[in-house]
């Protein structure tokens, strides 16, 4: 008996085409296409909702944006002291 390798299902639509986005990589195709889907009125609800929820998992973590501020401000301290002496 041979093990065959089932090949994940692939989704279809919107959805699919912003799932393939994000898998490869390409989160400015994929905010794109999400705005536009969101934009869009005639969309189907289940393509908006995929499209909204592409839009918050790419949305960074305030927590993250303030890290990464302080860091920013420290090196910035840091080189003045160097430079400065």
């Amino acid at each position: 008996m041979s093990k065959v390798k089932k090949e994940p299902r692939k989704e279809r639509g919107a959805a699919g085409r912003l799932a393939a986005l994000l898998e490869a990589g390409d989160h400015r195709a994929a905010r794109g296409e999400a705005t536009q889907l969101l934009a869009d009125a005639a969309a189907p609800e289940a393509e908006r909702s995929a499209a909204a929820a592409v839009l918050a998992s790419l949305k960074p973590e305030p927590a993250a944006v303030l890290v990464g501020l302080a860091g920013a401000l420290a090196a910035l301290l840091i080189a003045a002291r160097v430079l400065l002496g």
